[in-house]
This record gives structure tokens, sequence and C-alpha cells, in this order.
């Protein structure tokens, strides 16, 4: 098994897991700006993924990357003050094919639409909106947690 599909199975059984306010950013270590995030509310996982807007020009996705996250199934940005990055969702609750395959397309966009070369320079922050901001340790994920 490599990394990135470890990654991605524990990504897709802690999705599964997060309870009605939870936020969940993955993120590239140091300050690059290339992120996917997930809220959990009562209805429905709302994912993103960054796009190119702020970001330095090496490490857009471009064309071709930017062509790679579409196939994966992100809905393309819309470019308005909050709608630059890519987007999904998934009704709550979902079967646990649609989590397996919303960290598919996570890995997909990280990976290969990105170039982040491994999962290891990866760090998450996660906590519970609904019960004062309180941090959320998400093993499954295999990340190093960020404060």
């Amino acid at each position: 098994m490599t990394a990135w599909e470890g990654f991605r199975e524990g990504l897709a059984e802690q999705l599964a897991s997060l309870a009605t306010g939870s936020v969940l950013i993955i993120r590239e270590g140091g300050r690059t700006g290339r992120y996917a995030q997930f809220a959990q509310s009562d209805e429905v996982l709302r994912a993103e993924l960054t796009g190119d807007h702020g970001l330095d020009p090496a490490l857009r996705a471009g064309e071709t990357g930017g062509r790679l996250i579409a196939e994966a199934g992100w809905e393309p940005p819309q470019g308005t003050v909050y709608g630059h990055n890519w987007q999904a969702g998934l009704p709550w609750p979902s079967p646990a094919n649609t989590y397996r395959e919303l960290a598919r397309m996570t890995v997909t966009g990280l990976r290969d639409g990105f170039r982040i070369v491994s999962p290891r320079t990866l760090v998450y922050e996660a906590w519970d909106e609904r019960r004062g901001n309180r941090p959320l340790v998400l093993p499954l994920l295999g990340l190093d947690q960020t404060s």
C-alpha cells in the first residue's frame, strides 16, 4: 500500500465519523496555501479544495491540474468573493462508498492536480464548532495535528 492509499482510506473513515459541527482542514506544511477542507452540518458534508486564486504561480494546478481535478468530480470555482475554491458535498448521512469517493477526489486533487508528492507533507487542524471550537483529534488521518 502506498502512502497515498493509506491516507485515502484513513480520510474516508475519518470523514464518515465526523460529528455535526466538525470542521477539518488538511493543508500542506509551511505556507503554500494548498489545502482541502471539510465541514459537517446537520444535512451535508461540504468539501472544498483550494483553487489557484492567490497561490504562487509555481504552486497552482494550472490548466492540466485543473482538468484532473474536474475529472475527479470536483465542481469548478465560481470566481466570486467566496467562490475561488473547488466544491463538493455529500448529503448526511451517506453510505460508506460515497466517503471513499470523496477521499479519492481529495487525493486526486492534492496529488495529481496540485502535484503534492506525499501525504507526509500534510498536516491537519480540526475543531467542533458546536462545542466551543474544541480541538478534535483525528488519528485515522495519519497526519500531524497543528494547533
